[in-house]
């Protein structure tokens, strides 16, 4: 399983659906100390600083991997960097790994944002419009004739990721912008880059109408699962990822989702966003992820395992029946969810009492805290608690006597060890 840096929820939801089936999990991450490190379910780390930028370095840990086990393992990219990095693989990656992901020529077509929308307009997909602009006057021709907002994404998944770049900006997945002025600002930020940007028409509707599709088809083309979550509050909000999310029953809608995969040739695990229309209440496909959702323990525990399917799959175990599904259940990242309701709070969008009532409900699916695993969460603590201790070391270590020693570092309390639990 691979672990970007920054993206701590999916590589941890992902090793639980697949370590409550009993696969035991090694994790390949970025960060030395991803909560997922700490999992029950992980029998292996791995640290390859940076693979996302030098796709080798995950390359030279992949054979090492396929050398120690004589054999090749399954890879679960957890993120689009992930999955970037697994595609610019020098060598194909069947000889390095059995992949889940879809052929690589879908993958990058779906991964490309522009290209995916011209080939959607082609196919006459539900799509909403959408404009590619490359130069700077492109980009202020548009600004001058574009309803107002629009969204504003990256037209591949690192397309923004650069030092100078500002932070909340590189990180974003899509922008809401109300003026041309805030365009153009952004645009000439990103320029110096390349001007890898997508326009797309805003879809009217408050946040809750939006809808992720996950769905997994076969190496033979047969969807063999699918599950539809709702997501009623994202961060940031408006342009974000779901924080808090909902498993629902839209046949209609997977119907035409699977469709949609099968008509593009798709194969593995895809997770597709649509946003019903306010005015129309038509279900606009927004994009097509290629790998598993953030909250995809949520499907997990609503009965459909994704991962689970294709790990069956890539490992010529039997299918599994049709799973028994359950709606209504919730998924909460606590602390996300709480800067958005704050921020929609600002906008007048949700009251106190509202939010009360989706974060006191039983039998939430908490994207930490686990009484399966409890091990993530502790080391979230003993890092919260480090943090704390740290800001209050300075004003100890002044001069002391002589014949007293000075506290000791944070690294020299017991229990502070960074060490898996």
């Amino acid at each position: 399983m691979l672990s970007c840096q920054g993206a701590p929820e999916a590589d941890l939801n992902l090793v639980r659906a697949l370590g409550e089936q009993g696969v035991p999990v090694i994790v390949v991450a970025e960060e030395a100390q991803p909560p997922s490190r700490y999992s029950r379910h992980v029998v292996a780390f791995h640290h390859a600083p940076g693979f996302t930028r030098e796709p080798a370095r995950l390359q030279a840990v992949l054979v090492a991997l396929q050398a120690e086990h004589g054999a090749l393992l399954p890879v679960f990219p957890s993120a689009d960097p992930d999955l970037t990095a697994l595609l610019a693989l020098e060598d194909p990656l069947a000889s390095v790994c059995r992949s889940i992901t879809t052929p690589t020529g879908v993958a990058r077509l779906l991964m490309d944002k522009s290209a995916f929308g011209v080939e959607a307009e082609r196919l006459g997909l539900p799509v909403p419009r959408t404009f590619s602009p490359r130069t700077l006057v492109a980009a202020e021709a548009l600004s001058r004739v574009v309803d107002y907002p629009v969204i504003l994404k990256p037209a591949h998944p690192v397309a923004w990721k650069y030092p100078d770049v500002e932070p909340a900006v590189a990180r974003a997945k899509a922008l809401l912008v109300d003026e041309p002025r805030e365009l153009m600002r952004l645009c000439c930020m990103l320029a110096p880059h390349g001007l890898e940007v997508l326009l797309q028409e805003y879809i009217p509707g408050r946040d809750e109408a939006h809808y992720s599709v996950h769905v997994y088809i076969d190496p033979d083309g047969c969807a063999r699962a699918s599950y539809t979550a709702r997501k009623w509050r994202t961060f940031p909000i408006h342009a974000g990822s779901g924080c808090h999310v909902e498993s629902v029953h839209r046949p209609a809608l997977e119907a035409e989702a699977i469709g949609i995969l099968q008509t593009l040739g798709f194969r593995g695990i895809a997770n597709m966003n649509f946003k019903r229309h306010a005015r129309t209440g038509r279900y606009l496909l927004i994009e097509i992820n290629p790998r598993i959702s953030q909250t995809s323990i949520l499907a997990a525990r609503a009965g459909v395992n994704l991962p689970w399917l294709a790990y069956r799959t890539a490992c010529d175990l039997p299918p599994l029946p049709a799973p028994q599904r359950r709606f209504g259940l919730r998924y909460l990242n606590a602390g996300l969810d709480f800067h958005a309701f704050r921020a929609y709070r600002r906008a007048k969008e949700w009251r106190w009492g509202e939010y009360l009532k989706t974060v006191l409900r039983p039998g939430l699916v908490y994207q930490y805290a686990s009484a399966r695993d409890p091990g993530p969460v502790l080391h979230l603590v003993r890092s919260w608690w480090s943090r704390c201790w740290s800001k209050s070391v300075p004003p100890l270590r002044r001069a002391a006597p002589e014949g007293h020693a000075r506290p000791g570092p944070v690294g020299d309390l017991p229990g502070m060890a960074d060490r898996p639990s």
